[in-house]
């Protein structure tokens, strides 16, 4: 398959668009706008460039076809953005977007700096669902459970809480510290596979 008959999943679609890559809306109705051909020229050329390179790769009528039906299902829409009709997600669009994103994150691939970083949380029992899922992310991406509501880790972890915060609306429940030393540190690293 050449690279420029690639199919396009709804997935990559969502992903792409919940990652900035612009699109112009008259990919969907082609009679929006003067757009010059499928994709929107935005204002600093290096945006334009990255978005550019991330939509060619697809086959263009199956990337037609798959954006009319995001946008039958109320996934993206069409929205006037600077005089031009782009493609954006739509609310429902962008929790399809945070689950796909969910169900990525990892910290395997980093390294260790030295440091510990301890998750420890804070959250009412009126959020007892967003409590359960917040702890079994924790477990998936290899958090070790030191106590039941405090979570460790060696790896670099900044974004990824960030992002389950936002993601299970935890803000004020969530704290992350960094600490340089554990007491039963050998125990720690040989967990981790230091």
């Amino acid at each position: 398959m050449s690279q420029k008959s690639q199919y396009p999943s709804s997935k990559e679609i969502l992903y792409l668009l919940g990652m900035g890559a612009l699109l112009a809306g008259s990919i969907i109705t082609p009679g929006l706008g003067a757009a010059a051909g499928a994709l929107y020229r935005v204002k600093r050329k290096h945006d334009w460039e990255q978005s550019q390179r991330e939509w060619k790769k697809f086959n263009l009528k199956l990337l037609k076809r798959n954006l009319k039906r995001l946008h039958d299902q109320k996934v993206v829409e069409i929205v006037d953005e600077d005089g031009q009709d782009v493609i954006k997600l739509t609310q429902k669009g962008r929790t399809k977007y945070l689950r796909f994103k969910l169900e990525e994150l990892s910290l395997k691939g980093k390294s260790w700096d030295g440091k510990w970083r301890l998750v420890i949380y804070d959250i009412s029992k009126l959020k007892k669902s967003a409590q359960e899922n917040f702890r079994r992310v924790l477990k998936q991406i290899n958090f070790f459970p030191l106590q039941k509501s405090v979570y460790l880790t060696p790896y670099k972890c900044t974004g990824e809480i960030e992002y389950l915060r936002e993601y299970f609306n935890l803000s004020e429940e969530v704290l992350l510290l960094e600490v340089n030393k554990l007491e039963n540190e050998p125990f720690y690293k040989q967990y981790f596979g230091f």
